[in-house]
């Protein structure tokens, strides 16, 4: 008599298999920007064990002209950002930095580095891992 008393609950469906299977089932529909898509390279291009992350940090570390790798802070941009571009195309021949003008990925790149602190302006402004703002900065507050 103790087993007809029982609570019998139905059984969920297996879960789905794989990222794939959990792609599939997504409700949401969520558009990744180009700055997400630029900083999911810049994520693979910055990794240590990557063959490009060195020649990549070299464009990415000067904060003046004159420390540039080219000589100058927007070409090294640009070169960033082609080696971005060129990392999407090896990904995927029809992925979507592919067809975008250097200077779009460029600015995007500009936003991926503000979101870790590590653009230009900021890491110049650095002294002893303190930012110090900069006479410009003093005047907006």
């Amino acid at each position: 008599m103790a087993d007809n008393n029982k609570l019998v609950h139905r059984q969920p469906p297996a879960l789905p298999a794989g990222t794939k299977a959990w792609d599939e089932q997504l409700k949401t529909s969520v558009q990744r920007n180009i700055n997400d898509m630029v900083h999911d390279i810049h994520k693979m291009l910055v990794n240590a064990d990557d063959p490009d992350s060195e020649a990549y940090s070299k464009y990415l570390w000067a904060t003046w002209d004159e420390q540039a790798v080219e000589g100058s802070l927007s070409i090294d941009n640009s070169k960033a950002a082609e080696m971005i571009r060129n990392r999407g195309k090896k990904l995927d021949p029809s992925h979507p930095l592919v067809s975008e003008k250097l200077a779009t990925i460029v600015k995007a790149l500009g936003v991926v580095l503000r979101r870790y602190g590590q653009d230009r302006r900021h890491r110049r402004n650095m002294v002893d891992g303190e930012y110090v703002p900069d006479n410009a900065d003093n005047e907006r507050s």
